[in-house]
């Protein structure tokens, strides 16, 4: 998307200094922006408004599930607080540390990447354990579902290069078959990548996980997917010390085939420029070929 319009960083300026005045000398800088919501720092502190009804419901809820998270999960959190009033705004202190690209993962010794591995994997364990019927009570609801196969092959198949026709029709067929049953349907974060880390890079820690605007009820192995924006090769070392954590088994190929098909979902909804969509499929499929274990 397009720059949110400096008069609009402006107003949520200038809300967040008539409600606390003490902010008033501090150079506020624009930390994210996208559809749903901005967020401004100034300080160390983070603020974030929502962009449109919907996304302020879903600003609402994070308060509330990080409310109830925060003293239950060993992962650092925000502690987020509220500010209603005619533009309702959240105020929390940053985290310490900064994103988690794919190329600075791979610069990182074995240490580190089992280091941040466990730290996920005892997220994802904690947060599984859960019990659904209260996080329903606390505000929990289902995570949004991802475009239909049919509307994924409509609209990806014009775009991919002549090799991947085949990749995006084996990738459909299965995804059609997921079903979530039984244990398979948890209380999850769902936003997992190295964007909602905060990483100390000179210390090779990490601090913290942010932004649990889309966490909810959904699978469980869609929610150990995310990682792979960073690298397949820490999803592996997730599941690892997660299946020994909890003692559920976790089906790898499955894990995969939820990335796969978010990468095609992504390429075929046209959010991404296309290069670039393109580029994320062939990517991601050449990863997966240079792994073990027929993971394609």
């Amino acid at each position: 998307m397009e720059g949110v319009p400096a008069a609009e960083i402006a107003r949520y300026r200038a809300h967040v200094i008539g409600t606390l005045p003490q902010f008033a000398g501090g150079t506020f800088t624009t930390l994210a922006e996208g559809w749903d919501s901005v967020a401004l720092e100034c300080d160390g502190w983070i603020f974030k408004f929502a962009r449109h009804d919907e996304a302020l419901t879903r600003l609402r809820r994070e308060v509330a599930l990080l409310g109830y998270l925060k003293p239950r999960i060993t992962m650092p959190l925000p502690h987020m607080l509220l500010h209603e009033g005619p533009v309702p705004f959240t105020q929390h202190l940053k985290i310490d540390g900064a994103s988690l690209e794919r190329a600075q993962y791979l610069e990182l010794e074995e240490g580190r990447r089992n280091a941040i591995a466990m730290r996920m994997a005892q997220l994802y364990a904690e947060l599984h354990a859960l019990p659904l019927a209260r996080m329903r009570q606390v505000g929990a609801v289902g995570v949004d579902p991802w475009m239909a196969p049919e509307a994924i092959v409509a609209g990806a198949e014009p775009k991919l290069p002549r090799g991947y026709k085949t990749f995006l029709k084996r990738t459909m067929a299965e995804y059609r078959k997921l079903t979530i049953e039984g244990r398979e349907l948890v209380y999850g974060y769902f936003d997992g990548h190295g964007w909602n880390m905060a990483f100390d890079h000179k210390t090779g820690l990490l601090n913290g996980v942010f932004d649990f605007a889309d966490s909810g009820f959904g699978s469980r192995h869609r929610d150990l997917s995310y990682s792979n924006w960073i690298s397949a090769d820490l999803t592996l070392r997730i599941i690892e010390r997660y299946e020994e954590l909890t003692r559920v088994p976790v089906d790898r190929r499955l894990v995969m085939l939820y990335s796969s098909a978010l990468r095609l979902a992504e390429l075929a909804e046209g959010f991404l420029p296309a290069e670039q969509g393109v580029a994320n499929v062939t990517d991601w499929v050449a990863e997966l070929k240079a792994l073990d274990g027929g993971l394609l």
